[in-house]
């Protein structure tokens, strides 16, 4: 079995998801050769990706904004300090591109995942699936469809209860007790396509946006080679929900008054230091 990887890099659950992905033993013990990493970027400096930014702002708030904004940014900065002061062995985040070198996996860095270079790529590698993780940017048919096999995606939560963005965030407003990871065939639609397979984890009252995110990135991982598994043997013929969770999209200013109420945050201090 022949796969392309598509993710965005720091983008810090699908850091920690490729590279649980990656040193997995069921890699080589069931022959799936990943013949290919696409990192697409987590954000267009277009005016497409402007308009989006503005619209986080306005919807959410500046603050809210500006603190993602900065976490982001700084993870970006320490995974690029740890490279360089910090031993491998020793480190717990490693870049997209960093990770194909030490798997010796081709690699392809792309603004837009749906550019002539990336079919380009797909092309010439000759994938059976192609499997996004934490991709950012969302496939169209003609990149869909050089995987002659169907193409699968992980989604960060139980698609029955949550569909969309944001899933860490709304799991703790909404005080779920479960979030989860699902694993689906790819459409064109958002969150839609058949699930071959899907688990929860517990969400704790001292649980943090950062924790659980890195909580369903590791289950991500796991949830992904187990499909990749029932596929090669035939047993993922997939399945439709019959009710499917609420689709959930940037949070309010509102919404965000009340996650601080609850006394949860985005990360804890010694969370914003880990490297």
């Amino acid at each position: 079995m022949k796969i392309i990887l598509l993710t965005s890099d720091y983008n810090l659950p699908a850091n920690i998801a490729l590279r649980e992905f990656l040193e997995s033993s069921v890699i080589k013990k069931h022959h799936i050769e990943v013949a290919g990493i696409i990192s697409a970027s987590t954000f267009d400096f277009n005016k497409r990706g402007v308009n989006i930014m503005m619209k986080f702002i306005n919807q959410s708030g500046f603050l809210f904004f500006a603190k993602s904004i900065i976490s982001s940014i700084w993870k970006r900065l320490s995974i690029g300090f740890a490279k360089y002061f910090i031993p491998n062995r020793n480190r717990e985040y490693f870049s997209i591109r960093e990770l194909a070198k030490m798997h010796k996996i081709p690699f392809l860095d792309t603004e837009h995942v749906n550019s002539k270079e990336v079919e380009a790529f797909i092309r010439l590698k000759k994938p059976d699936h192609l499997v996004s993780l934490f991709l950012l940017q969302i496939l169209k048919k003609n990149i869909l469809d050089l995987a002659p096999n169907g193409s699968i995606n992980v989604h960060p939560a139980l698609m029955q209860k949550h569909r969309g963005i944001f899933t860490s965030f709304w799991a703790i407003l909404k005080k779920w007790q479960h979030g989860g990871a699902t694993v689906h065939y790819m459409t064109e639609e958002i969150d839609e396509g058949r699930i071959i397979v899907q688990k929860h984890f517990f969400v704790h009252p001292y649980d943090t946006i950062y924790s659980v995110n890195k909580k369903s990135a590791k289950l991500a991982a796991k949830l992904i080679l187990r499909a990749l598994v029932m596929i090669k043997r035939k047993q993922a013929k997939g399945l439709f929900l019959q009710k499917m969770g609420k689709l959930f999209t940037m949070p309010t200013k509102i919404d965000i008054k009340k996650f601080y109420r609850t006394g949860r945050s985005m990360m804890t201090a010694k969370e914003f230091f880990n490297f």
